[in-house]
């Protein structure tokens, strides 16, 4: 009997990436993707030949790439490994929650299915990443965002409260995003108001337009491009 020969860790980050960026609504064409694995544009659309080829994406006449049934199926399994892994990680190791998203993109590709359902009944069956992004398997993860109404925290005003849902999957991987909402407090379950949406601040990370929130009784100010990385709640 014939074997399904496993997916190699480049097609399955490539899976993971198209799928983040599809449930955020965002565009996925060569370029982004050349732009996200810092790699030159041909090398993108060979990868993307290959996953037509075999069945895991589409791509309409203005080369727009969407994610077939398969594709999802493959993304979402290896999604769940490394969110239960940041999750045991944190939880059973005691790592902090920006310091997980390196260690488990090197775990996830070699978690065996009983290792996977062991983390499971270990950690009670958790329905989240650390960052606030959901679980497949555990819920339902490609319409997480739009079954909690979730918005950017871009899109919220002046005078608006807003929680914390998560963290943008797409960006997951900026260490140094992550290390810097970590120093600001900006993590899942908190609570927030945004006092005024724009300023200006010389902080690396805050480049034009500058979010003046209260946070736990701080004043926090990070730029409308972080707050556009960040999904709230109203």
């Amino acid at each position: 009997m014939k074997t399904e020969e496993p997916l190699s860790a480049t097609v399955e980050e490539y899976l993971e990436t198209i799928y983040n960026m599809g449930v955020e609504d965002e565009v996925v064409i060569g370029a982004r993707l050349a732009e996200k694995f810092g790699v030159a544009p041909p090398t993108v659309t060979e990868m993307l030949k290959r996953l037509v080829r075999d069945g895991y994406i589409e791509m309409d006449n203005k080369r727009v790439v969407t994610l077939t049934e398969a594709g999802n199926q493959a993304a979402e399994a290896v999604l769940r490994r490394h969110r239960l892994t940041e999750r045991f990680l944190v939880d059973m190791l005691g790592m902090q929650w920006h310091q997980v998203h390196e260690e488990a993109c090197r775990l996830e590709h070699f978690i065996s299915g009983a290792v996977e359902a062991r983390v499971i009944a270990s950690l009670h069956n958790p329905t989240t990443c650390p960052h606030g992004n959901p679980i497949p398997g555990q819920v339902a993860a490609r319409t997480y965002l739009k079954d909690r109404g979730a918005v950017r925290l871009s899109s919220i005003k002046a005078g608006e409260m807003a929680t914390i849902l998560c963290i943008s999957e797409v960006v997951e991987d900026e260490e140094g995003l992550i290390l810097y909402l970590h120093e600001k407090g900006l993590t899942p379950e908190t609570t927030l108001i945004v006092q005024s949406e724009d300023g200006a601040s010389g902080d690396s990370q805050n480049q034009t337009e500058a979010f003046q929130l209260q946070v736990d009784g701080r004043d926090v100010c990070i730029s409308k491009a972080v707050a556009a990385k960040i999904w709230v709640t109203r």
